[in-house]
């Protein structure tokens, strides 16, 4: 029998009344996961950083309105990306509506090459422009739609689709021209 959420459950009542060890042991369990979120969007280890310490600050504060416990992780992600997207906001990352530029190869659709060793894609999706990064993380790691993340970001919906797929080009080409390179 699997006693993992009753385990989960034990250390959240823990939380709620306040036990500094049962906050630190779920600090542990998930503070990995949310960093490397966070990293992925904020690309700024001193923000990034900032911004786990006071997402688990407000999840410890609000765990009380937390209905099932099986919910956390996602709950706690949530937190996180909301977090961020108020970070960036306000430190007024620009969202270009392109629109109406004509890419290079425009009719191509992207696709990056799944052999292709992750870390040089991580150091590659560290180098885009912050408003492609941010929609490129949302969309395809995080997978949210255009719609939520339009939502989020306050830019429209064709905005966040353009900068995807701004992102997926840059992306492509910073990959060719790593891999044909070095």
């Amino acid at each position: 029998m699997d006693n993992t959420g009753d385990h989960t459950a034990q250390i959240i009542e823990k939380c709620i009344e306040g036990d500094i060890k049962a906050q630190f042991i779920l600090y542990k369990m998930y503070s990995k996961a949310m960093y490397n979120i966070a990293i992925r969007i904020l690309n700024n280890k001193m923000d990034t950083e900032d911004i786990l310490q006071e997402s688990f600050i407000t999840a410890f504060g609000g765990l009380g309105e937390l209905n099932n416990e099986k919910a956390l992780g996602s709950w706690l992600k949530r937190i996180v990306i909301n977090n961020c997207i108020t970070h960036i906001r306000n430190n007024r990352v620009i969202y270009e509506d392109i629109e109406d530029y004509k890419f290079d190869n425009e009719d191509e659709h992207p696709e990056i090459d799944d052999s292709i060793d992750p870390t040089i894609v991580h150091k590659a999706i560290k180098e885009l422009p912050d408003g492609c990064r941010t929609v490129l993380v949302l969309h395809a790691l995080e997978n949210y739609k255009h719609r939520e993340i339009a939502e989020m970001l306050e830019i429209s919906e064709s905005t966040s689709k353009t900068q995807y797929r701004r992102a997926l080009m840059l992306l492509n080409n910073m990959l060719k021209h790593k891999i044909y390179v070095n």
